[in-house]
């Protein structure tokens, strides 16, 4: 089975190989519904053609003598590509493959509940609308995070409705989404992005208010140097950026001229600086490609004390890096985490690992921010200053 995440309007064509079908019977439908195509239209499909009744228990029989070379279906391709021309159901299909196979009925139940599946699969595809949510995003293939990352990293960041979060990533905007849901509408999340824009597509996807769209925030990694005063402008790459030229890089002979991309302004993002500068933060999360110690130094002081700190990469020693900063920065609870996860396929008499799986997710660090002094609750101003210890004399002392 295969999946996509897109949008689409009334009257346009859907491609999912190898089906082609409009969506328009799909409006005012709900959602979890199975349909199939039949001549680039969406039907209804209620129950399942084949029954696929799960094996109870051993048969006796084995698979040992059967030759896997083909020579045992008698229809060939032209004829499945003939019954599909002439319009034949995909279950009819099925059933005319089983009646010419000479070896399924040696199978064993494994085998032929197995053998159906895929056949299944292949000749009679169905279609189903799911609704969004943070988990199917998760689970697709262009995303970048396994469930059980995004999981672990949300549940140490510790967020809540009306709580306030900067998120660091570099592709899409899966993390603030799934940050920016658990804050709510009455909360903040300021993501800050590498790429030439933000990216909203999953938080489209999620039907948020406008309200709730509205207390997310954008800032690129750009201009995070002016945070802190006396540092230097930095590109998007991390790297120092001196006055960027008005005309274009002189290029080979022969070679056509590229035309420049437009450049950020920091006049479109002032409002997230301020918000960044003068706000304490409740979480920060990051989860990036590059190098995301720079970005951590540069972000440590807008965390206020006891917020909780989540770094997910791929890299074992940039890990280590931000590990030894927050560690002589004061923090509490520290974890560097390789999360191991795999499938196991539950079956009645097959339960066994998933034969193919990630070799792993990359490294989480997790920690709590600690300051020195005497706070009031929910304050960011200390009581009382710590103070070294006034070391005495006791041969001064009488």
């Amino acid at each position: 089975s295969s999946g996509i995440n897109a949008e689409y309007g009334r009257h346009t064509d859907v491609y999912i190989k190898p089906l082609s079908f409009q969506p328009d019977s799909l409006i005012g439908q709900r959602f979890g519904q199975k349909y199939r195509v039949v001549q680039r239209q969406l039907v209804k499909v209620e129950e399942s053609p084949v029954n696929l009744s799960e094996p109870n228990e051993h048969c006796g029989k084995t698979n040992e003598f059967i030759k896997d070379d083909g020579s045992t279906q008698i229809l060939s391709q032209n004829d499945i590509e003939e019954m599909k021309a002439k319009g034949v159901r995909g279950d009819e299909i099925v059933k005319t493959l089983v009646e010419n196979s000479t070896s399924f009925n040696v199978k064993t139940e494994f085998s032929k509940a197995k053998w159906l599946k895929k056949k299944i699969s292949k000749h009679q595809p169905n279609v189903i609308v799911k609704k969004p949510s943070i988990r199917l995003f998760a689970t697709s293939s262009i995303s970048k995070f396994r469930p059980d990352i995004l999981a672990k990293m949300i549940n140490n960041a510790n967020l809540w409705p009306g709580s306030k979060a900067i998120v660091v990533e570099c592709k899409d905007d899966l993390l603030t989404s799934a940050v920016s849901q658990r804050t709510g509408e009455s909360g903040t999340v300021v993501q800050v992005f590498k790429q030439r824009l933000p990216h909203i597509m999953h938080c489209k996807w999620l039907d948020f208010t406008q309200k709730h769209l509205d207390s997310l925030k954008y800032y690129p990694v750009k201009f995070l140097g002016k945070l802190k005063p006396g540092n230097q402008e930095e590109n998007e790459d991390g790297t120092e950026n001196p006055d960027e030229e008005s005309g274009e890089k002189t290029q080979e002979l022969g070679k056509r001229k590229r035309d420049k991309k437009p450049s950020l302004k920091f006049e479109d993002y002032v409002q997230a600086y301020e918000l960044l500068s003068k706000t304490k933060f409740d979480s920060l999360v990051v989860s990036a490609f590059y190098d995301p110690f720079p970005v951590l130094e540069l972000l440590w002081d807008s965390l206020r004390p006891s917020g909780n700190l989540v770094i997910h990469t791929e890299y074992l020693s940039v890990v280590l890096q931000c590990a030894n900063f927050v560690h002589n920065q004061g923090c509490s609870e520290l974890s560097v985490v390789d999360q191991w996860f795999r499938e196991i396929q539950v079956l009645p008499g097959r339960t066994h690992p998933d034969m193919r799986m990630q070799t792993g997710g990359g490294f989480i660090l997790s920690c709590t921010k600690l300051c020195e002094g005497m706070y009031e609750h929910g304050s960011d101003v200390p009581i009382v200053e710590m103070q070294e210890p006034v070391k005495v004399n006791r041969d001064t002392v009488e």
